[in-house]
């Protein structure tokens, strides 16, 4: 399919109860990164075909291909990715059955979600089509395609809520980043003997183990530090080279963030 976009010259209004703005089908974008910090004053439904970075105000989350995005109005809208073209299919609406659809559907409060490009592209097609075709849009069928739309994307994030299997790749990079998390591990090390691209290594990580690489990998090393610091006849510096620390008082800092109490604290030893 050829790539377009339409922002109707007066926006498709019903009443109340839904307006159309904007309609765009697998369109294609120059690598480039757009930020609202005010949104567009309506609901903007996103699906991304290629690795981007989304935000709604919060963090900015590096998602892979597959991602759907809904903002809603007067969200902070960032989307996109200076690293390459990406291509994306989308719509801009609003009203109070777009409202009810997605309160009802549980969408539109939480983050990016992973899903099939086939509700996007087949109802916004039809969707455009009843518009664009017509002089007068039929009231009930732009509302039952828009419910439709919503619907489908609700069941396929049920779908995604099933667990799925982890890659075996991912797996590995985890086993190795607890047995030998002492090793000086770079985030572009672990990227690649999992063979991915670190922006897509990064999201699959997170989106599987619900940490980024590098505090999983913090974590293990603290995790190893509390056991080893069990053992009395273990000085306090031996503990943090094994844990992967030459520098005693960056990992002792580290220690305290991580357990709120000093590496001494934690073990009970009394200063000498």
């Amino acid at each position: 399919m050829k790539g377009f976009k339409h922002f109707f010259s007066a926006p498709v209004f019903f009443g109340g109860k839904l307006k159309i703005r904007g309609i765009g089908i697998q369109e294609r974008m120059p690598p480039s990164i757009v930020h609202r910090p005010a949104g567009t004053g309506d609901h903007l439904i996103m699906y991304f075909y290629d690795p981007v970075e989304i935000s709604s105000g919060g963090p900015v989350i590096e998602c892979p291909e597959g991602t759907l995005m809904i903002w809603r109005p007067g969200q902070l809208q960032h989307y996109g990715t200076s690293k390459h073209g990406y291509k994306h299919t989308w719509i801009h609406c609003d009203g109070s059955l777009v409202e009810s659809l997605l309160e009802k559907n549980s969408l539109g409060t939480g983050g990016p979600v992973e899903i099939s490009s086939a509700p996007m592209e087949r109802y916004l097609t039809m969707i455009y089509d009843e518009i664009s075709g017509s002089p007068a849009a039929d009231e009930e069928l732009t509302s039952a395609l828009m419910t439709a739309l919503i619907c489908a994307i609700a069941r396929e994030k049920r779908k995604k809520a099933v667990p799925e299997k982890i890659p075996e790749q991912l797996l590995k990079v985890r086993n190795l980043i607890e047995s030998g998390c002492e090793n000086g591990f770079t985030l572009g090390e672990l990227s690649e003997k999992a063979g991915y691209s670190i922006p897509h290594f990064s999201a699959l990580f997170r989106k599987y183990f619900h940490s980024s690489p590098i505090d999983y990998l913090i974590r293990a090393r603290m995790d190893r530090a509390a056991y080893l610091l069990r053992d009395s006849n273990r000085r306090i510096g031996e503990v943090a080279i094994l844990a992967g620390y030459d520098d005693i008082f960056h990992f002792s800092k580290l220690f305290k963030k991580h357990f709120g109490k000093s590496p001494r604290e934690f073990s009970g030893r009394k200063r000498k």
